[in-house]
C-alpha cells in the first residue's frame, strides 16, 4: 500500500454500463460519514466548477452568473467560506443550498480522483475530513464507490 499518498483505490468505470469494474481497494478500513461541519471543504471557499456544473447550476439558481468569480468558482462570503453553504440554527449544521445540484468536487469530497488511462482512475483520499473514520461511518468499499461516488467520476470523464 502506497499510505505515503493517501490513495484507498483504482478501478475502472463502464460508461455504458455506470459500474465500477477491476476495483483494487488499498485500504479496506476507511470509513466515512459527513459531519456537516464544513470545517475543511466549503469555509475555505468554493471549488472550480465544470461547464456541466455551470449548467446544472443555471437549472436550479436563476441568479447563477452572479455568483461565480472569473475562474469558474462560487464567489465567497466575507468570511471565506463558499456563497452557497448555509448554516442551520436549529440543527446547528451547515449545509450546502443547492445540495442535489452541487459541483463534481464537491460530490466526491473527501476525496478526490487521478485519471490513469481511459475511464481508469486513482482514488485519492483528503485527510484532514472530520468525517473520515468515524464509528458510524460507511466503509469505503465498491459498494460505497458506485452509490456515493460514481456519478461525480462520470461527470469528470465525459
Amino acid at each position: 500500500m502506497d499510505s505515503a499518498e493517501g490513495k484507498i483505490a483504482e478501478f475502472t468505470v463502464n460508461p455504458k454500463t455506470r459500474k465500477v469494474e477491476k476495483l483494487k481497494l488499498y485500504q479496506s478500513k476507511v470509513r466515512f460519514k459527513c459531519q456537516r461541519c464544513a470545517t475543511f471543504c466549503c469555509k475555505l471557499g468554493g471549488p472550480k466548477l465544470s461547464e456541466k456544473d455551470i449548467q446544472r447550476l443555471k437549472q436550479v439558481r436563476s441568479d447563477a452568473a452572479e455568483f461565480l468569480d472569473a475562474q469558474c468558482r462560487p464567489k465567497n462570503k466575507e468570511d471565506g467560506s463558499c456563497i452557497l453553504l448555509k448554516f442551520d440554527a436549529k440543527d446547528k449544521v451547515y449545509e450546502c443550498s443547492v445540495y442535489d445540484s452541487r459541483p463534481t468536487l464537491c460530490r466526491l469530497y473527501p476525496f478526490y480522483v487521478e485519471s490513469t488511462g481511459p475511464n481508469s482512475y486513482k482514488l485519492m483520499l483528503i485527510p484532514c475530513c472530520n468525517g473520515l473514520n468515524t464509528k458510524d461511518g460507511q466503509l469505503v468499499n465498491e459498494e460505497f464507490i458506485a452509490n456515493h461516488l460514481l456519478n461525480a467520476l462520470l461527470d469528470l470523464s465525459q
